[in-house]
């Protein structure tokens, strides 16, 4: 139980974000407490060579003034009050050594050939780094002329610098242990407050899949990304939810609608085995039984276009369209069935209008408007159609002279399988407006539809151009 409690927790995301920040800020104090030791370092040193230039400038002055015996009486004070840590000496300009103190500590250290060549050359002094046998420090050197023909060489042990830098050193490794204990508090806080809310998200989700459909996540406003995570999720649920609802209805539907037909087909066929019928009305059975698998076809065939369509599983093929073709082709079909209801097509139309699309979806949503239009027309009427184009949008409008939709009809005349009482009686699956719908929001556009009882229905299109 323990170890899986572990793996749990090793592999969560909060866990590794507090690991990954640990680790980024212990390497990057690291990163900066060693550039600081370099510097340190280098001050230090710094300091050592400042020291020593000015023994080498007090020399060259006492030199100035009093000469060599001048120079040695303060060399011997010097090392005196120094003691082993510093040596002294006087050296000519070949390599001769004139006088030398405090070396008991130095033995072995030469006059550096290097230091007597920069010297030559007239530079004022030389530097440079030893280390000596047998001893754990260097030692910093300088030469430098104090007169024509004499150099004054001196020497330091950096055991000071050493044990100071050492002591820092230390103190940085030690400091790495709560350095690192800290950060990952630090990370492992931050991690849990930037992922609080998508824990939320993931209990709200258990609770959804345990059956609390109507859970929804809090929107706190706390951060810009957690907060569009909520939104999104919840805007998924909303959908869900609604598509849900929507196959409860539409199975309630379907249910409704098929068992009409399917209870025809079988009444047709047990009335005509029973009446020991003959070969005409089998016949007739035959084509009635046809006619009803005909409407089962349509229904299924529609309700899956619409499906489809709203889902976005078929791509739409998108292609230059000219819709005023599109209105006069559909005219041109449904003109011998308005003639028989002495319907008059009217046609507002530009000479052309383009626009990209799929042109069998276009063409089916124009027919469903205008198909409507004539069928709950009145004899005698007129059916308008105009297309126009307003800025970036396409305007297509469908009126009609007919029977309208009542005013509580309205609302629900795009949902699948509705029809109005007053249309009841009139053939239809009240499917072909639920497409109208799903075809017109896959071009990204609206639909609309103002209506009046016994004085027609206007349905209006918007498209992008």
């Amino acid at each position: 139980m323990l170890l899986n409690q572990i793996n749990k927790h090793r592999n969560s995301l909060s866990f590794r974000l507090t690991v990954w920040y640990a680790l980024i800020f212990t390497l990057t104090s690291v990163l900066a407490l060693s550039i600081f030791y370099y510097h340190i370092s280098k001050v230090t040193m710094e300091n050592t060579d400042d020291e020593l230039l000015e023994e080498l400038e007090e020399f060259y002055a006492l030199m100035k003034e009093g000469g060599v015996d001048q120079v040695t009486l303060e060399i011997v004070m010097e090392s005196e009050s120094e003691g082993g840590g510093v040596f002294y000496r006087l050296i000519t300009m070949d390599g001769s050594i004139l006088k030398e103190l405090n070396m008991e500590a130095y033995e072995g250290v030469g006059v550096s050939a290097d230091a007597l060549a920069a010297i030559g050359k007239k530079e004022q002094y030389f530097f440079e780094t030893i280390s000596i046998p047998g001893n754990d420090y260097k030692v910093r050197i300088i030469y430098g002329a104090i007169s024509p023909s004499m150099i004054f060489n001196m020497g330091i042990s950096l055991e000071d610098n050493y044990e100071f830098l050492g002591i820092f050193r230390n103190l940085i490794l030690l400091l790495m242990i709560p350095l690192f204990f800290v950060a990952a508090f630090i990370g492992w806080f931050l991690a849990r407050h930037a992922l609080k809310g998508v824990e939320e998200v993931t209990q709200t989700a258990i609770e959804i899949s345990k059956g609390s459909i109507d859970k929804r996540v809090e929107v706190k406003r706390r951060h810009y990304e957690i907060d569009r995570l909520a939104n999104t999720f919840n805007e998924m649920l909303d959908r869900i939810q609604t598509l849900i609802k929507g196959m409860h209805e539409m199975n309630d539907n379907v249910a409704h609608d098929l068992r009409s037909p399917l209870t025809r087909i079988r009444g047709i066929a047990e009335m005509t085995l029973v009446g020991n019928g003959s070969m005409h009305d089998y016949t007739e059975m035959a084509a009635n039984t046809i006619e009803e698998c005909d409407k089962l076809i349509e229904i299924i065939n529609t309700m899956m276009d619409i499906t489809e369509t709203e889902a976005g599983v078929n791509q739409f093929k998108s292609e230059p369209l000219n819709i005023v073709d599109l209105v006069l082709s559909a005219c041109d079909l449904f003109d011998p069935i308005a003639k028989e209801k002495e319907i008059q097509l009217i046609t507002l139309l530009p000479e052309t209008l383009v626009i990209d699309g799929d042109k069998s979806k276009m063409q089916r949503l124009i027919t469903n408007l205008l198909e409507n239009a004539i069928k709950y027309n009145k004899e005698g009427g007129t059916v308008t159609i105009s297309v126009k184009q307003e800025n970036q949008l396409v305007n297509i409008q469908v009126e009609d002279t007919g029977v309208g939709i009542p005013e509580e009809d309205l609302p629900h005349i795009f949902e699948r399988f509705y029809r109005c009482d007053r249309s009841r009686s009139l053939a239809g699956i009240g499917l072909g407006l639920s497409l109208a719908k799903a075809i017109v929001r896959a071009f990204n556009g609206d639909i609309r539809v103002k209506s009046a009882l016994d004085r027609g229905s206007s349905f209006q299109v918007i498209l992008p151009a």
